[in-house]
């Protein structure tokens, strides 16, 4: 028996004001490859062109510079929303992203009691 292929490689988050701006924008593959997303963009996942992964995009309304995820052992991460004019969460300055990341963590213990 064949092993099942995955649907997506990859997944990412774009934010959905750069959909709907009408300019290009760059989307970046973990593998440092670009897919520059030309408008009217209609399709809900690219292909890199470096490593042929195939990534899934999902739309995340506005513009957020990041959304909340977690590492596999549920240390809370800042995820980059790409296409969004926010900066990078790893541009944020240092001092910024731990006070984010560290209310976060007080979020999720007080949930966890």
């Amino acid at each position: 028996m064949a092993p099942e292929r995955k649907e997506f490689d990859l997944y990412t988050f774009v934010a959905g004001v750069a959909l709907e701006t009408g300019r290009p924008f760059a989307l970046e593959c973990n593998c440092g490859g670009v897919v520059t997303i030309m408008p009217p963009f209609q399709d809900e996942y690219v292909i890199c062109p470096r490593c042929e992964s195939k990534i899934k995009m999902l739309v995340i309304e506005g513009d957020p510079g990041y959304v909340i995820g977690a590492d596999p052992d549920g240390t809370p991460r800042l995820l980059p929303v790409q296409g969004s004019s926010k900066p990078h969460p790893d541009k944020l300055p240092p001092g910024e992203r731990d006070v984010i990341l560290a209310r976060i963590r007080e979020q999720l213990a007080v949930k966890g009691r």
